[in-house]
């Protein structure tokens, strides 16, 4: 008889943040991705905090790719308890200790702004040492090379296409002499999408765990979404104004920069200042210069040819210090600002709001994915009056939103990443996406593929050998 094997979903169970999965085979257990979980802050950090596991008893803790929702968590982890391996690809790694550093400096930031507005707040999740030390256990492997993570276990990543260094995760278990292959999507990216390679396809699963981010929708084509970006800007900057572009600052930022540039050298947008201001874009742009295996072939060629292009063309200016930000305040004219957080949780994008939303001039300009209660999903929705910092902000700027940019593939694109895998696993639970899009894909992956579809519950736990 084999030793037991089972999954049980921790984080991201009917939600889009906060991917958490726990694997247990036999006496040994591994937790997949510890992100954290965005959205109100007294729940993100009541969430946040907790754990259903103690984080000494886990055997080691696998990486899907490096976005905070996945990874955030982790010197929450080892600060508690864990002293084992961190597994990642190398690019995810290198992201990490840019990534890793910032949260934990946004957090000592906003609790100590709220601290100086009287605000009752507790402690960071954790702080810079927490991360040094999270960092010193990172393990690194490519792709396509098979590693064992315990006796009977066997990994493999595979390119998942959704951000630099992102991956699809191949678990095999082999006990009683029998074999279980299980799949874990992370976030599946898209194909022909700017920079990144598409998705690869690797050997088929016996179950796999999938996200569902937008499970109910189809991404329009790259053609509108080009047009739809013109278009923005042109009417924006007719008017005197600015875009306000929240942006995760690792993979969205690249890929809108990338965009941005060929529209100029094109003439389809008009000459003008675009700023980043991210300090973390900024050394994440320089990882992602660092690892061109991970580009496609057109992005590689055009990084060697054109003088670093499409990363630093000479328009875009990179903002750092703190005195730079304020000073964009002062800028006169059309300009665009790329900011993160993306969801407008954090960062310098709040304070580009709270000087900019109030301008019937300017456009605030959504292009990823707002998580429920975020104050991107508040904008997004229509909100009138938001608060930013603590101070109440009337909205008179436009507020547009342009979902082709997204890096997680659609309904349509992952029901066919599903059927190209040979074989069609049996069994598929999705996360990372909320009910009504799950059960959207849940639907047609019953329909297309034959599977046995599930949306599992925060907490719930299954048998994988059934």
């Amino acid at each position: 008889m084999p030793v037991p094997l089972r999954i049980s979903f921790e984080g991201a169970a009917r939600t889009v943040t906060g991917s958490r999965h726990r694997l247990t085979f036999g006496a040994r257990s591994w937790l997949f991705d510890c992100g954290l979980y965005q959205g109100r802050r007294e729940e993100a950090w009541r969430i946040n905090r907790s754990f259903d596991f103690e984080p000494e008893s886990l055997d080691g803790v696998v990486v899907s790719h490096a976005h905070i929702d996945h990874t955030g968590n982790l010197p929450t982890l080892v600060s508690r308890g864990y002293a084992g391996a961190i597994h990642a690809t190398p690019a995810t790694a290198d992201l990490g200790e840019v990534m890793l550093p910032d949260s934990a400096f946004l957090m000592r930031r906003d609790v100590e702004y709220l601290r100086r507005h009287r605000r009752d707040v507790t402690d960071p999740l954790y702080d810079e040492r927490d991360v040094v030390e999270t960092l010193t256990r990172m393990r690194t492997h490519g792709y396509h090379e098979p590693w064992t993570l315990a006796d009977g276990v066997r990994v493999t990543y595979y390119d998942a296409g959704h951000i630099l260094g992102s991956a699809v995760t191949r678990f095999e278990f082999e006990s009683g002499g029998r074999g279980f292959a299980l799949g874990m999507s992370g976030d599946l990216g898209r194909p022909s999408r700017p920079i990144l390679r598409d998705p690869e396809v690797p050997p088929g699963f016996d179950a796999l765990v999938l996200e569902s981010t937008y499970g109910d929708r189809v991404h329009p084509e790259a053609a509108a979404t080009e047009g739809a970006l013109v278009e923005v800007f042109e009417r924006t900057a007719e008017r005197g104004g600015r875009v306000l572009l929240p942006a995760f600052a690792v993979g969205r930022t690249q890929e809108v920069v990338a965009t941005l540039h060929a529209l100029t050298e094109a003439g389809r947008v008009r000459e003008l200042p675009i700023y980043v201001d991210s300090p973390m874009a900024r050394k994440a742009t320089a990882v992602f210069v660092g690892h061109p295996e991970c580009f496609d072939s057109d992005t590689r060629h055009a990084f060697k040819t054109g003088n670093g292009a499409p990363f630093g063309f000479k328009r875009l200016r990179y903002v750092s210090s703190v005195e730079e930000s304020k000073s964009l305040n002062d800028v006169k004219g059309p300009c665009a600002i790329i900011a993160a957080s993306g969801m407008c949780e954090g960062g310098r994008i709040l304070h580009h709001l709270r000087h900019g939303l109030g301008d019937a001039r300017n456009t605030v300009l959504f292009v990823g994915y707002q998580a429920e209660h975020t104050l991107g999903r508040r904008l997004r929705e229509g909100a009138e009056e938001v608060s930013i910092l603590g101070e109440r902000i009337r909205r008179r700027a436009e507020v547009a939103g342009i979902d082709g940019f997204s890096a997680h593939a659609d309904r349509e694109e992952i029901v066919d990443w599903v059927r190209r895998l040979d074989p069609i696993p049996r069994r598929i639970f999705l996360v990372h996406g909320e009910l009504e899009p799950a059960e959207a894909l849940a639907q047609a992956l019953r329909e297309r593929t034959g599977a046995t579809v599930s949306i599992p519950e925060k907490g719930e736990g299954v048998d994988l050998w059934n």
